[in-house]
């Protein structure tokens, strides 16, 4: 899998630095400052030293001095890693580039997947932001500053800074990038009590938790995780669990800001009594939550009947018709089954 530098070209001001920032606090990137890359070329100097270096080293080596401190700056790790987990650990964004001939040697680089973003922002804005307003003028008229102009055709995206804060800025390069993921990717499986509200699920959230890689339990302290946690989440393919407090599954979704196009299956957890068992209450919860999965606690003659059973098979035909019946009025099977409310381990019908 090849690594993702983040190329980063325009004018003094235009927040190149700024979108860098972003990206290395929001998705770990790699931030690489072409002076700091310079210093090894003996660009210690002033803006104008450094701009007359990379003039200079540009037409030494054909550009391929930038692509040569960028390899070296990298960790190993990020050249050797390919799994879809470590996504964020591979993204590098290089602050910034100044030529095209900068740009043609990384593009060269084979193993290196480079995505150009051009800043553009008025001259009457540059002046203002600039960090070094001493030198602006003269760094302004400089040849290299003047060619960054041109780089704006072969970006992939060009954003007016002027007209589009920071904050948009980096969304719209995360966007281009692929860091929010697949938005229909479903990842999200959620445990919803059934007909009681106070049937206990924890016994069958703490079996499923190992097949997750993010558990949330609401009605706990603190339970929903930031968005960005989220986001980070499903950009890394992670499966989310979530264990809702209350019995209805759009509400549980509408608290932790998750889509429901993100679910993957809703697990309904009931509890059953045999002849006194809620019908009617089954149904109406069917069909507010649309549950894939039953999970069903044994209660009363069931479970005295059946409390030693380990296999499905090993159920009574009471059970079993008792089951079948469930199933027809919620339409969805019954996916784990709890033969008595002391059990500790859920039978599974099918491997999760």
């Amino acid at each position: 899998m090849a690594v993702t530098v983040v190329v980063v070209s325009g004018p003094i001001g235009a927040g190149k630095t700024t979108l860098a920032q972003g990206l290395a606090r929001r998705f770990g990137a790699l931030h690489l400052h072409s002076k700091d890359l310079l210093r090894g070329h003996g660009g210690d100097g002033s803006r104008r030293a450094r701009q007359d270096l990379s003039i200079t080293r540009d037409r030494e080596t054909g550009g391929r001095w930038l692509v040569e401190g960028v390899l070296a700056a990298l960790p190993g790790r990020c050249l050797a890693v390919s799994s879809r987990a470590n996504k964020m650990s591979r993204l590098i964004t290089v602050d910034a580039v100044s030529s095209k001939a900068q740009l043609d040697g990384l593009r060269a680089r084979p193993g290196l997947r480079v995505v150009h973003i051009h800043l553009e922002v008025p001259e009457p804005e540059q002046a203002l932001r600039c960090a070094e307003p001493d030198t602006f003028e003269t760094a302004w008229a400089h040849p290299a500053e003047r060619a960054v102009h041109e780089l704006a055709s072969l970006a992939e995206l060009v954003v007016d800074t002027a007209k589009v804060p920071p904050e948009a800025v980096l969304v719209r390069v995360a966007s281009r990038l692929g860091l929010y993921g697949r938005t229909g990717e479903r990842l999200v499986d959620l445990v919803i009590p059934g007909l009681h509200g106070d049937v206990d699920t924890r016994p069958l959230t703490a079996q499923l938790a190992p097949h997750y890689e993010v558990l949330l339990r609401m009605g706990v302290p603190d339970p929903v995780p930031l968005r960005e946690e989220l986001e980070d989440a499903f950009a890394r393919g992670h499966r989310v669990l979530i264990e809702s407090a209350g019995t209805m599954a759009s509400v549980c979704l509408a608290a932790t800001g998750i889509a429901p196009g993100r679910v993957r299956r809703i697990v309904m957890v009931c509890r059953s009594e045999g002849p006194t068992f809620n019908w009617v209450g089954l149904r109406e919860a069917a069909s507010i939550n649309g549950p894939t999965d039953l999970a069903l606690v044994l209660a009363g003659d069931l479970a005295s009947t059946n409390w030693a059973a380990r296999r499905f098979d090993q159920l009574t035909d009471a059970a079993r018709h008792h089951l079948e019946e469930l199933e027809r009025v919620a339409g969805a099977p019954v996916s784990f089954l709890a033969p008595s409310a002391q059990a500790r381990h859920l039978i599974e019908r099918r491997p999760w």
